[in-house]
């Protein structure tokens, strides 16, 4: 129980010090050394937990972030969600988002959406064609994720509603199509 304990207190402590970093640098400019250094650590201790910064910046993401979002709400209120919880964290997830490495946490949150249109379409019985719905989805999710990190680089400038209106404007027929249906 005490292992378990320290073990879930050091990640905490290594996701709050990822949480502050990036509330000032972007992910690409932190470094594993001022990770260690911001929370008075060790490289090995770092490494016994995390692949690298990416990892890390994805788990404090899913702690501070992420947990302020249901999967299991329709997609409309999930992206609403998504919207909220991003813009209360503005400078943290334009900070976030900021890099495109194949495991950052932008790449993270195109494969979270993916995931969740994928379930929507699964609900819908949508799979017809499966490989081309997972091709349209993944370039959605990127499209999605594409107009969030503008808007959030813009310190949220535009109406979150607007962002929203264009979120779903951007939806290809087929999204749409099962979206709708799932709703209806």
């Amino acid at each position: 129980d005490k292992g378990v304990c320290i073990i879930m207190n050091m990640k905490k402590h290594f996701e709050l010090g990822m949480m502050h970093l990036l509330e000032s640098k972007s992910i690409d400019s932190i470094t594993v050394g001022e990770l260690i250094e911001e929370v008075e650590s060790s490289k090995g201790s770092f490494y016994k937990y995390y692949l690298d910064k990416y990892s890390l910046c994805c788990a404090a993401l899913q702690s501070y972030v992420y947990n302020q979002i249901s999967v299991d709400v329709d997609w409309e209120t999930f992206l609403a969600q998504c919207l909220t919880a991003f813009q209360n964290n503005a400078k943290v997830m334009n900070h976030a988002f900021d890099s495109k490495d194949i495991n950052s946490a932008r790449n993270h949150y195109e494969n979270y959406l993916s995931q969740k249109l994928m379930c929507e379409f699964a609900k819908n019985g949508g799979n017809a064609a499966l490989e081309i719905n997972r091709l349209t989805i993944k370039l959605y999710s990127y499209a999605v994720t594409e107009l969030i990190s503008r808007w959030l680089a813009s310190g949220c400038e535009d109406d979150k509603e607007e962002v929203f209106r264009l979120i779903c404007a951007a939806a290809p027929q087929l999204v749409f199509g099962q979206l709708r249906a799932r709703t209806a």
